[in-house]
């Protein structure tokens, strides 16, 4: 009987650490992620900028544009190593492509008339955005039950990011000066790099030990300023920001 007692006692206590392996909320070492999030939030932006007339120096040129906001799918992919019981580091790179449409309004001072300025209108349509985001991460596991946990994330982002902004608007003056008609524009493809923050929460299901699908949602945000130029040398600045809302999600491979 007390040989019976003893291997009960050998089989527990070999099998609490086992047990506790397989309930713990970060098993695996690292672990590496597929994602395809989606950014619903509005990331539109405006400029607005006005300057002396070249001939009526007591008036100014004025031109504003809107930029419609760029929605789409991300591209994500990164990775994270447990440091310490349920605490890690990790990084993942995101990557964005799309277009979009801008509208503008462009009003010069009348050579004939004071105070009577000439307006012309359109859009500028096929305007590019490209932006790589990489979001270094400070990593917490919290334990959802036994093959499924929630991952904490936090730390900076750095994006690097490509916006085509409306240089210069081209145009034809009517007979009599009376108004302008719209011809072309001249397009500028500007990069700035900048570094915001980043939050978020992923969640994983283990499907086999090395092998799972999860959701990620993550907010991440920079501001940048962006100088298209001018043909007249005068300096802009275009508020712009980077990142948003994430969600979706994909892949888990645990090691």
């Amino acid at each position: 009987m007390r040989n019976v007692v003893r291997l009960l006692m050998c089989a527990l206590i070999s099998a609490a650490p086992a047990a506790a392996q397989e309930t713990r909320a970060w098993p695996e070492r690292m672990f590496f992620t597929i994602d395809v999030p989606f950014q619903p939030l509005d990331n539109a932006f405006s400029e607005t900028v006005r300057f002396p007339d070249s001939l009526r120096r007591s008036e100014n040129v004025t031109f504003a544009a809107d930029y419609e906001s760029e929605r789409g799918a991300l591209l994500d992919a990164g990775g994270g190593v447990r440091v310490a019981g349920n605490l890690g580091v990790g990084v993942t790179v995101s990557w964005f492509q799309g277009s979009s449409t801008a509208v503008f309004d462009l009003k010069i001072p009348n050579p004939l008339a004071a105070n009577r300025p000439l307006d012309v209108a359109g859009s500028v349509s096929d305007l590019d955005r490209r932006e790589l985001g990489v979001h270094v991460q400070a990593l917490y596991a919290l334990g959802l039950g036994k093959r499924s946990r929630v991952m904490l994330a936090a730390g900076p982002s750095i994006f690097n990011t490509h916006q085509d902004l409306v240089r210069n608007i081209q145009f034809d003056v009517l007979p009599g000066f009376t108004s302008l008609m719209f011809d072309h524009a001249f397009i500028r493809d500007v990069g700035r790099t900048a570094v915001g923050f980043n939050i978020g929460a992923d969640i994983t299901w283990a499907l086999a030990s090395h092998f799972g699908v999860g959701t990620v949602t993550r907010y991440s945000r920079a501001k940048l300023t962006f100088d298209p130029g001018s043909e007249s040398g005068v300096s802009r600045a275009v508020e712009v920001r980077a990142g948003g809302l994430h969600i979706g999600g994909g892949l888990r491979l645990l090691f």
